[in-house]
């Protein structure tokens, strides 16, 4: 099961890749990348403090309702999570994305996410 460090390295580097890509070219890879790095930060988290790895994202899903500490970020982890589906399995509605909705992603869902797991666990 991935550590702490694990899921820390795996989460810079979706944001190392988000920050590489053209984002108005591809705004269904922006999205899924900025999911991607958040669902890595909880899992430091859950590695860290809880000696939790959730398998599946229904999982996980409960556990930030839950658990308190992540209960502050259900809304903008439900926000990426729906971005990243919407580009991955309703390729209408992703190539409807506009510039402003995966900066938002990134700019308040991802950072609040960042935010409250560095109170946590060092990112």
């Amino acid at each position: 099961m991935p550590a702490r460090d694990d899921h820390l390295h795996q989460a810079r580097h979706n944001v190392k890749f988000h920050a590489s890509i053209d984002k108005s070219a591809f705004r269904d890879w922006a999205a899924t990348s900025l999911f991607y790095a958040a669902l890595h930060y909880i899992d430091a988290f859950l590695a860290d403090r809880r000696n939790i790895h959730p398998p599946k994202h229904k999982e996980r899903d409960n556990l930030v309702a839950t658990i308190s500490e992540l209960k502050p970020i259900f809304v903008s982890y439900a926000a990426l999570k729906d971005g990243s589906f919407n580009a991955r399995y309703n390729p209408g509605m992703a190539s409807k994305f506009s510039d402003r909705y995966v900066a938002e992603l990134e700019s308040t869902h991802l950072a609040r996410i960042k935010a409250e797991i560095g109170r946590y666990v060092s990112i």
